[in-house]
């Protein structure tokens, strides 16, 4: 792994070990806010659905939003037209919480899909608890077996799992797992290039058996027409999102 993703999972393992030395997070063990169908949203759209994404920074970029304006920011994506906010809980480079979970929860009516970099069961448990309708799975960052677990543990708690690939190799470790969505990226998270020509190409290689979703590089229509005709049912817009000055022109001009 490129030394970014090597210190952000670093960084999660260290994490972890505090995290666990308190009460592990388990089904019940606080209440949870009531879970939406993420799968649904996305295939109830007339068009391409579109997965709104809130992030505060990343590795590349030091800063994109403030925490308070957070909430402000999913009701203008909701009053858009989009089918489900997505928001990065990491908090070393990603400038995340899990605790705003809950806030965006019960500020809109949309799934919200949790991103973050899953290792340990215990992250599916906190996010069952915060009340996460969908959870980020990166397939490059565990085994075909860990991974396969990891997607059946999200279904059963009533949370659904989004496999996401960069690669064959990853392509390999989703079919074999029990999702019924899968997203390919096109950022590469061991170069942080993004191509989504190359997305486009590894998305047609997904049987049809799963939904298919589009990560990263839209800056317009022209990127949303590539992931469709390469047969997605969903895009996740984030950076570029967080740079317009008005959502709702944004978010219409995607769909055009």
């Amino acid at each position: 792994m490129h030394n970014i993703l090597k210190e952000i999972v670093a960084r999660k393992k260290q994490d972890l070990v505090t995290l666990k030395k308190g009460m592990p997070p388990m089904p019940g063990y606080k209440p949870t806010p009531a879970l939406r169908d993420f799968k649904k949203a996305i295939l109830s759209s007339g068009d391409v659905a579109i997965i709104s994404e809130v992030k505060l920074a990343s590795p590349t970029i030091a800063s994109l939003g403030a925490a308070d304006e957070i909430l402000q920011r999913v009701v203008a994506y909701e009053k858009a037209g989009a089918n489900a906010i997505s928001f990065i809980t990491e908090k070393h480079y990603f400038a995340g919480d899990i605790s705003f979970i809950p806030k965006i929860k019960e500020t809109v009516s949309i799934p919200v899909l949790q991103k973050d970099f899953v290792i340990d069961e215990y992250q599916i448990y906190e996010a069952k608890q915060a009340g996460s309708d969908a959870l980020l799975l990166i397939a490059k960052l565990v085994d075909k077996e860990r991974l396969q677990t990891f997607v059946l543990l999200c279904q059963e708690l009533g949370i659904e799992p989004i496999v996401e690939i960069n690669d064959e190799e990853d392509l390999e470790k989703a079919i074999s797992t029990k999702t019924n969505i899968i997203a390919v990226n096109a950022r590469d998270l061991e170069t942080f290039v993004i191509d989504v020509e190359r997305a486009c190409v590894l998305l047609k290689k997904i049987p049809d058996t799963f939904i298919k979703l589009g990560f990263s590089g839209i800056h317009s229509n022209h990127e949303v027409k590539k992931y469709k005709d390469a047969g997605v049912k969903g895009v996740l817009v984030g950076t570029e999102l967080m740079r317009s000055e008005n959502v709702e022109e944004f978010i219409t001009n995607l769909l055009l």
